[in-house]
């Protein structure tokens, strides 16, 4: 299923929330704690990670030489990426919890071909890819837990319109599972992760000075990135303030993979 159906499908659910508190939250929470039905919140999420290389080609003009890149081993690549946005989330049963989110995405990927030991140009050596755009988005969560324990598994599907001097794209699933224990007035500590499947890809063209005799040169080049590791681990917290504004923050870390996410939500009936 493509990304674009996901996200339809899921936020066509959310017109059934009108009935959650009367229909679900009542008659099936059972007098264990739930939260209001709805809300709207502000995510600042942020993610460090290196990625491996599924496609590289090169073109240069008719009459200039090729530049072969067969083996990519020797090529290092790194993403930074931010995203600060909007969410707004319904309970529609106790275990089961939907959301929509929408905001803006910027970030840097840097591709190193100095291992490569090809004749490249400076300019050529290490390309910086900076984008700029919005991304969209839905999910759900499915939780289970006792009066001092939870386990929760958020699955995010998110796309994106990028800006920037190249053609960019960013696709991406989204695995969050976390077990922990509940303290105070239902607040909330975890153990968990991130797994992500991303789909990034770049493809433009540089306008490289080879120097005199040649003078510059335009080069096309193709890109295709994903993760180069799926799953990193994080630790978090939730916190309610009074009876309706909660806040989230987890950081992660481990391998070749940095995380960081805040949440401020307001919550309603």
């Amino acid at each position: 299923m493509r990304f674009g159906t996901t996200i339809v499908c899921l936020l066509g659910l959310l017109p059934c929330v009108a009935q959650a508190d009367s229909l679900f939250k009542k008659d099936l929470a059972k007098g264990h704690y739930m939260p209001k039905a709805f809300g709207i919140g502000l995510d600042l999420v942020r993610i460090d990670q290196s990625l491996a290389i599924d496609r590289l080609s090169v073109v240069t003009p008719p009459g200039f030489p090729p530049l072969p890149l067969d083996d990519v081993s020797g090529i290092v690549t790194q993403s930074d990426v931010g995203n600060d946005g909007l969410k707004f989330d319904a309970w529609l049963l106790p275990y089961l919890n939907v959301f929509g989110l929408y905001g803006k995405f910027d970030g840097d990927t840097d591709v190193d071909l100095r291992g490569t030991m090809l004749p490249l140009p400076p300019d050529l050596q290490q390309l910086r890819i900076s984008y700029d755009g919005d991304v969209y988005g839905a999910g759900f969560v499915l939780a289970a837990g006792g009066e001092r324990w939870f386990a929760s598994v958020v699955t995010t599907f998110t796309d994106t319109d990028l800006d920037g001097g190249f053609s960019s794209s960013i696709r991406a699933a989204t695995i969050q599972p976390r077990v922990g224990l509940r303290y105070g007035s239902n607040n909330e500590v975890w153990l968990g992760g991130y797994w992500i499947d991303a789909d990034e890809s770049h493809s433009g063209t540089i306008n490289v000075d080879f120097g005199p005799g040649v003078g510059i040169v335009p080069i096309g080049f193709d890109v295709g990135l994903s993760q180069s590791e799926d799953f990193s681990p994080a630790i978090g917290t939730h916190i309610t303030l009074g009876a309706s504004w909660e806040v989230t923050l987890e950081i992660g870390g481990g391998g070749d993979r940095d995380t960081a996410l805040g949440n401020l939500t307001y919550r309603f009936e």
